[in-house]
């Protein structure tokens, strides 16, 4: 099998800190937007962007596709003729930040959740294995910030088929979930991250996002092989007919070249490959309340107790 998510390295001895800063960040830009683009000696990147051409008098609203060729030191211009420099402050980085923002696949939504005393505790009295040996202090609220990643995962051989894989990871404490869509489904979401009670980001995006892929990866690794099988038993079959139509003609130079073309050919065909592409992203910030526990006189000392109101379960 062969994943196509090909990863990139940077010439820390060739760039500054803030050219690979923003090197890295164009990269990410590109492959979160689904731009195509090549990577040359990763000093130069040349990319193909969509960009939104506003309706005039004589032409109407059009997408056009515009080729790029980007580097981040100024001398790299000389030796990429034609390349544009882009660094902080430059038109074309501040362009690229406006497109993420109002044409980007990122979107940052928030769920939010009242202090509701009574509906909380009953809620994790339904869930609580404790018994109820203990008095509710004042709660208190806090949103973690999560990374979502929707993948797109094909498994091809001759024939191909999709699956979608949605994929998230909390930036406080590393928790990945893969079912947060759904639990999010019946839920009013707000489009505005929370103005208080934000909790502080422990995880950068770019190893959040490794985690993730490494965990859709994982999952991959226990994926039902059956679609593999029957390309192997398509190709056994390709393979016995070439086999018995060359018989006995193989003593000419040429037909040996063409059979062993064909073959060649069959393998490519029937090759079992995935392919891991990305739908779309967000940063998700979803709700915990945070109980101090005070026991009965005589009961032993409980430890702080952490509601998830999205998934209906309690942590500690």
């Amino acid at each position: 099998m062969i994943y196509s998510m090909a990863g990139y390295c940077l010439d820390t001895e060739s760039t500054t800190s803030e050219s690979l800063q923003i090197f890295g960040y164009l990269v990410d830009a590109l492959k979160v937007a689904g731009s195509p683009h090549n990577i040359i000696n990763n000093e130069l990147i040349m990319a193909q962007c969509q960009v939104d051409i506003a309706r005039t008098f004589f032409r109407p609203a059009r997408t056009e596709t515009l080729n790029l060729q980007m580097v981040c030191t100024p001398e790299l211009l000389e030796k990429y003729p034609g390349s544009e420099l882009v660094t902080r402050g430059s038109f074309r980085l501040q362009w690229l930040v406006d497109g993420i923002r109002k044409r980007g696949l990122m979107a940052r939504l928030t769920f939010p959740y009242d202090l509701d005393h009574r509906r909380i505790e009953r809620e994790i009295l339904a869930v609580s294995k404790e018994k109820n040996r203990f008095f509710f202090k004042q709660p208190t609220l806090v949103y973690h910030p999560h990374l979502l990643v929707n993948f797109k995962t094909s498994f091809e051989t001759d024939e191909r088929f999709d699956e979608l894989a949605s994929l998230s990871i909390d930036l406080v404490n590393g928790e990945i979930s893969t079912n947060i869509i759904q639990e999010l489904k019946s839920k009013k979401i707000l489009t505005q991250p929370p103005q208080k009670h934000l909790e502080k980001r422990q995880i950068s995006y770019r190893d959040a996002y490794q985690a993730l892929l490494n965990h859709l990866q994982w999952q991959l690794q226990n994926h039902d092989s059956t679609w593999v099988k029957a390309a192997q038993a398509r190709w056994e079959e390709e393979v016995t007919y070439l086999e018995s139509y060359y018989r006995g003609n193989l003593d000419e130079e040429l037909d040996q070249q063409s059979f062993y073309r064909r073959m060649a050919e069959s393998y490519r065909k029937y090759r079992p490959i995935i392919r891991i592409q990305i739908v779309n992203t967000a940063i998700l910030y979803l709700p915990l309340v945070r109980y101090t526990l005070e026991p009965y006189p005589g009961e032993p000392e409980l430890p702080t107790l952490i509601y998830d109101p999205v998934r209906h379960r309690l942590k500690h």
